[in-house]
């Protein structure tokens, strides 16, 4: 298989990868995401391999994975990836925790690296996924983006799925809209999370390690003890990349579950970032929007009038 030497500072999503000529690996973290891309390349023609990983990959893709691998066992995910001649990987899915090396069993080859994946896992998200596309380069081995492979699950401008707007955006919406994309930048900007809502033109939370729905879930302990609107005008969550965003893992995404957890909280509004944010089985969240009338909006740069 032919295939370039990749740029490990290429943070686009990479530049070699042809979906019709190159094979690509499907590197499955827990979520939906996976499966949907795993799907979406199969309606096209193509036939990619699945590795999952252990403890995190879907339980309803798990069987249709070639492999599923612990985090200790990179001599077999290598024997896989030069059994099948494949030269791109597309890391898919979630993480709930980071792999204690120090911890598991590990094969040779984890063993002899060591050292390189310790410094790996040390950092913030964003730093780690560069340092796994530096390492797996040094094989040859390039990582590829969401954005390549699946570009028809990205988030495009205007309004995505609940309510349509009459018109342009209420002044009032428009203002607390930017805030809470200013918010979500400013987060993303300390590597610590992708999200923001503000109320009413107030900032109420901020996304951390605890990620998008526990973020969302402190709303109803805020609104119990008296230190939230019980019922604002205008309810944002705002989902955006990082400033410095690695496009190859890691997007800001939205799916039927953030529609639920939204509207049991009293948001009425979702913003994301076009072109830089993934909507997840796009069907069945269109169905919840226009069934709890959350209006989601796909915004760029910010511009929301």
């Amino acid at each position: 298989m032919a295939s370039r030497q990749p740029d490990a500072n290429d943070r686009t999503g990479g530049s070699g990868f042809d979906p019709r000529a190159d094979r690509l690996a499907i590197i499955a973290g827990n979520g939906a995401m996976p499966g949907e891309i795993r799907d979406g390349m199969l309606a096209d023609g193509n036939d990619p391999l699945v590795i999952g990983i252990r403890g995190e990959v879907d339980a309803a893709l798990a069987p249709d994975c070639e492999a599923v691998l612990g985090f200790g066992q990179l001599g077999s995910l290598f024997d896989l990836l030069q059994q099948h001649q494949i030269r791109h990987v597309l890391f898919a899915g979630g993480i709930v925790r980071r792999p204690d090396f120090r911890a598991m069993k590990l094969d040779l080859v984890t063993l002899k690296e060591l050292p390189s994946l310790l410094k790996i896992v040390l950092g913030g998200d964003d730093s780690v996924l560069g340092k796994i596309a530096t390492f797996m380069a040094r094989r040859d081995i390039e990582v590829v983006g969401t954005t390549q492979v699946a570009p028809g699950m990205l988030a495009g401008e205007g309004v995505i799925a609940g309510p349509a707007l009459r018109g342009r955006m209420p002044r009032d919406l428009a203002a607390s809209a930017a805030l809470a994309w200013k918010a979500a930048k400013l987060c993303g900007e300390l590597d610590a999370g992708q999200g923001a809502i503000v109320e009413d033109g107030r900032v109420v939370a901020l996304e951390g390690a605890e990620g998008t729905d526990q973020m969302v879930g402190r709303l109803g302990v805020l609104r119990q003890a008296g230190r939230l609107n019980p019922g604002p005008k205008w309810s944002i969550l705002a989902k955006t990349a990082k400033p410095r965003q690695d496009m190859r893992a890691d997007l800001p995404s939205i799916g039927p579950q953030t529609i639920e957890t939204a509207s049991g909280q009293g948001i009425n509004v979702i913003v994301v970032e076009a072109g830089r944010s993934v909507v997840l089985q796009r069907e069945r969240l269109e169905t919840l929007a226009k069934q709890y009338k959350i209006r989601v909006i796909g915004l760029a740069d910010g511009a929301v009038a």
